[in-house]
């Protein structure tokens, strides 16, 4: 995948971690006790791993957010910078531990189990929406976290006439930011409660009235579904692959929808091609999958003249 020549930069916010990531071959169970047969160190957070994959699929990529001190902010920074994502301007808590969550894999399924701490001090609250670098901004994506801060780059963003993507976790945290949004990619489960309808068409007809370009659900191992404000409407299965760690798959799925747009490519190619990055993705331990993987998708993909500012 390569993105368009004078392509501006995606600037990214959310969250960014250490991942201590636990290999088993068994489940976790209440009061039990289970041997890993490894472990293993990981940059992740959901807004992070976008950002990781975006610069390891060849956008011109920013993340903007907060890290803590020592060995494992470092590493969380450390990772962001290897995949040629650009930090400067973010902040540094240097007396705070850095989010991090322990991951248990049962490799035997590809599942995991999850648990995580972020320190207070890491939140983004506090810090005004000015402080967000859009100079060179040609899309804004949140992860859904830091709800206050997004809200408020948000309003910003649109003000200048800049597209907003953004996931959502939770279903209440989201809804205050969808007048502010041109796109919308979340769990199926997710659009179905933002707008209390049983049917994902229903829901994704309700969220484009209400003023978004384009909504796709994901709908895990069976692949997504996606419209525009255009009437475009496209199902597309998840792409096979042995899964290892589907950790950060999500987040691979919106790193190849945004890479593919932003290389000019159609609705069904973009959403084709998120299923592909999130099949790789699945297929490697950790939250994201490194430029040696990816590169093999780009085979044949090249860039194209559409038009890519009605897909954002």
């Amino acid at each position: 995948m390569q993105a368009r020549e004078g392509a501006m930069e995606v600037l990214v916010i959310g969250n960014n971690t250490v991942d201590i990531v636990f290999s088993t071959r068994e489940a976790l169970v209440t009061d039990g006790k289970v041997q890993a047969d490894g472990l293993r160190f990981f940059g992740g957070g959901q807004g992070a791993n976008v950002a990781a994959m975006l610069g390891s699929l060849g956008v011109r990529t920013r993340y903007f957010g907060v890290f803590g001190g020592g060995d494992f902010g470092r590493l969380a920074r450390g990772s962001l910078v290897e995949s040629g994502v650009v930090v400067e301007g973010s902040l540094t808590v240097a007396d705070c531990p850095q989010h991090s969550a322990a991951i248990v894999v049962d490799t035997t399924h590809g599942t995991r189990s999850l648990v995580m701490h972020k320190d207070a001090r890491l939140r983004m609250d506090g810090i005004p929406a000015e402080a967000a670098p859009l100079e060179q901004c040609g899309l804004v994506y949140l992860d859904g976290h830091e709800p206050a801060f997004s809200l408020a780059l948000a309003k910003r963003a649109r003000a200048l006439g800049l597209p907003v993507l953004a996931d959502a976790e939770v279903a209440e945290e989201a809804r205050p930011l969808l007048p502010y949004l041109t796109s919308l990619v979340a769990p199926g489960k997710v659009l179905r409660e933002l707008t209390g309808e049983r049917e994902l068409s229903a829901a994704a007809r309700t969220l484009l009235a209400g003023g978004l370009r384009v909504v796709v659900g994901t709908l895990g191992a069976e692949g997504c579904e996606g419209w525009t404000a255009q009437g475009e409407h496209h199902r597309v299965p998840a792409e096979r692959c042995e899964v290892v760690d589907t950790t950060g798959a999500g987040d691979a799925f919106h790193a190849g929808y945004i890479a593919a747009v932003q290389a000019g490519h159609g609705f069904g190619e973009a959403l084709r091609f998120a299923t592909q990055v999130a099949a790789v993705k699945c297929g490697v331990p950790g939250p994201r999958a490194g430029a040696d993987r990816l590169a093999l998708l780009g085979v044949g993909l090249g860039t194209s003249g559409g038009e890519s500012v009605s897909l954002l």
